[in-house]
């Protein structure tokens, strides 16, 4: 979806503005808005860099609004934290550091446009939210289009990513990290095409994940990105893993009926992951169709997450009834690792 607002009657300029009401037909340049109350709906509005942000409050509506261009390094354009039964439907996020964040949030996010969002993330999903993410459109997103977390590991986080639209992604365009102990979540009927690295990846100590991705069209992976980065991102493109699919240091993750081609290293590939099921995908690739290993030394030592030891061994993997139209070769498995194939 892409449109442009028409008859905005109120224009607000450089103030700090607390929305208690519903409006329509607002345009807020370089402004702070808060939202305060419940069942607030804002209708056709513009937020020219400008920051909104909704905490503790329930049934809120955005319909066909834009943000765009909320250039702050390091800042969201909306932001929801601690806020039950959100809807962000038919707008456009363009332009900005990082799209929409939530935490501790329950969300639709449906028939939205994302696009140059390329500071740190389009959509990123944080700590005990659930969402649904449907028919969304993300373009030029970076590093990730959607970035979910659950560090805290609660329980009730689930999150639907469906029938979306994914195209040039700098980084991963699915990345599910630190995803703990949550809801079984699906990521299922996607179009992902053109990542910079992997399509969809589950990564730093996922444990309990229940994740299962299925049925989705991944195309090119591994690409030479050469859109832009947002101008206040320090860090630029760097070539990476050119996987399809990659699951790494998690289990209780299912792999299901993709179509993975044309993917620069492995259709899917499986490091220090157990409780993984890969069942009737077909893979194009240049290298092993499916590939098992052990975990990577460094990861016991990355900044990031690290590994601990405990948790630091071989895959386990079962693949039933995958077809692998091309590779260097069908499998590649580390001596210690077990994959085990159900004819």
């Amino acid at each position: 979806m892409q449109f442009e607002l028409q008859n905005l009657t109120t224009t607000l300029t450089g103030q700090k503005v607390e929305i208690n009401q519903s409006i329509e037909n607002y345009e807020f340049k370089n402004c702070e808005v808060w939202l305060n109350g419940d069942g607030i709906e804002i209708s056709k509005c513009l937020f020219e860099n400008s920051l909104v942000f909704a905490a503790e409050i329930n049934n809120a509506v955005f319909n066909r609004v834009i943000f765009q261009n909320f250039n702050q390094y390091e800042r969201t354009a909306l932001s929801i934290n601690d806020s039950q039964a959100i809807v962000v439907r038919n707008s456009m996020f363009v332009g900005n550091y990082i799209g929409l964040v939530i935490h501790f949030s329950s969300i639709e996010i449906v028939g939205n446009r994302f696009e140059g969002n390329n500071g740190h993330n389009a959509l990123v999903i944080g700590e005990g939210s659930s969402a649904v993410v449907k028919g969304n459109y993300f373009y030029g997103s970076f590093p990730h289009a959607i970035l979910i977390m659950n560090r805290e590991e609660a329980p009730e986080a689930k999150v639907i990513i469906s029938d979306n639209i994914i195209d040039q992604t700098g980084e991963d365009a699915i990345d599910f990290e630190d995803y703990r102990n949550a809801a079984p979540s699906i990521v299922s009927n996607n179009l992902i095409t053109n990542s910079g690295w992997a399509a969809v990846i589950v990564e730093y100590n996922s444990w309990q994940s229940n994740i299962t991705v299925e049925n989705n069209w991944i195309e090119n992976t591994g690409i030479d990105w050469k859109l832009p980065t947002h101008n206040l991102q320090p860090e630029r493109f760097q070539p990476g893993w050119g996987h399809g699919i990659l699951v790494e240091d998690s289990n209780r993750v299912r792999i299901i009926n993709n179509r993975i081609l044309s993917v620069t290293e492995n259709g899917i590939e499986i490091r220090n992951s157990r409780e993984v099921e890969i069942t009737g995908n077909g893979i194009d690739c240049n290298q092993a169709g499916i590939g098992v290993y052990r975990y990577n030394e460094y990861s016991l030592y990355r900044e990031f997450s690290p590994l601990s030891e405990e948790n630091a061994g071989d895959s386990q993997v079962i693949a039933d009834n995958n077809v692998i139209y091309s590779a260097q070769r069908d499998y590649a498995v580390d001596e210690s690792c077990q994959l085990t194939l159900v004819e």
